[in-house]
């Protein structure tokens, strides 16, 4: 779920970015709700900020915010009473500074959070509360903007809670909501959006980006690449000295003809990188396999664990079933184990 970014980075520096960007900021939005989708870590959510500050702004023009009326330094600090942000509380471990204070408002806190796992899911209470807000007249007498990052995260209860003020927003209120799984989003909110999609990167400029920005070689930066986390979050991990577990296990399960891999050292390698994450990693292996399988209607073979067309499709849905029971009571480590077995033994057979 991570696609944070917003740690030195500026959603203009992103090439990527660039034609979203500019039809984002570049349009006078009369539909109130927006939902912009992506692949994951792209920097979506500074795409969101960008256009939720221009949308504040009292002297906004069509290259974005002004960056220096009253509306843009209560932004920047932070206190702005008429943005609203809602997300999943575990993405507060990475929320920056200028929004923090804005998503502290519609977070539970009635248990210390030291003392608990923080929640992936927005919850009901803070639907309801911000929903609540929203019919209040504006602070500051212009627009109220909501920001819902990793709107995906909205249980059925969460959204049903939305739901009124989405369909019939006071005042002149606008949504903008932010996914890169716009499909787990019920239709009920889905279908009240004006969805943009922005790009996903090409190798090319994500590979330029992150050269800028590191000195690593261009090979290094492709396994991470291919491990389908994106730049921003590769970008973190380079800079937080945590790519050599990713290396490692998109290394050993692309490598040529592995010689009968092996399920401990599998899910060893797996353990290291962080069960949600390798799993993750996986599954994109296992699509981009399935990609590479077909190329102008023949089918040509894919080296590697994921060498199977068939047994491909079969574990892309088994691995994103084992994502679905991660942070459940399910053991962690004893599923990790499960799972890995079964790819292991899978491929043996094929």
């Amino acid at each position: 779920m991570n696609d944070s970014g917003f740690r030195l980075i500026d959603s203009a520096d992103l090439p990527w970015l660039i034609p979203t960007r500019a039809k984002l900021l570049g349009s006078d939005h009369r539909h109130h709700s927006l939902l912009v989708s992506g692949p994951p870590a792209i920097g979506k959510n500074l795409l969101g900020l960008d256009l939720a500050t221009q949308m504040l702004c009292e002297q906004s023009g069509e290259g974005g915010a002004c960056g220096s009326c009253r509306s843009c330094h209560l932004v920047s600090n932070s206190v702005h009473p008429d943005l609203h942000l809602l997300i999943p509380e575990v993405l507060t471990e990475e929320c920056p500074p200028v929004l923090l204070s804005h998503a502290q408002r519609y977070l539970d806190s009635g248990q210390p959070s030291q003392k608990r796992k923080r929640s992936n899911s927005i919850s009901v209470d803070g639907a309801r509360l911000l929903s609540e807000s929203l019919l209040e007249t504006s602070r500051l007498g212009g627009r109220k903007v909501a920001l819902v990052l990793a709107a995906d995260a909205l249980n059925r209860n969460a959204a049903n809670a939305m739901l009124k003020v989405l369909e019939e927003p006071a005042g002149e209120t606008q949504f903008i909501l932010v996914t890169s799984f716009p499909y787990r989003l019920p239709s009920t909110i889905h279908s009240r959006c004006i969805r943009i999609d922005c790009a996903a990167p090409d190798v090319d400029d994500a590979l330029a980006w992150l050269r800028g920005r590191h000195d690593t070689d261009s090979e290094s930066l492709s396994t991470l690449l291919v491990s389908g986390l994106g730049p921003i979050t590769i970008d973190e991990l380079l800079s937080n000295g945590g790519v050599r577990d990713i290396s490692a296990l998109v290394t050993y399960c692309m490598r040529e003809n592995p010689k009968a891999p092996d399920s401990l050292t599998l899910a060893k390698l797996c353990g290291e990188v962080g069960i949600d994450r390798a799993l993750r990693i996986l599954q994109t292996l296992t699509l981009q396999a399935v990609r590479e399988s077909v190329v102008e209607g023949t089918v040509a073979a894919p080296q590697g664990l994921f060498r199977n067309l068939g047994f491909c499709i079969c574990a892309f849905q088994r691995l994103g079933s084992a994502r679905e029971n991660v942070g459940s009571a399910v053991d962690e480590q004893l599923a990790l184990e499960d799972i890995c077995a079964w790819v292991c033994d899978e491929y043996a057979r094929v």
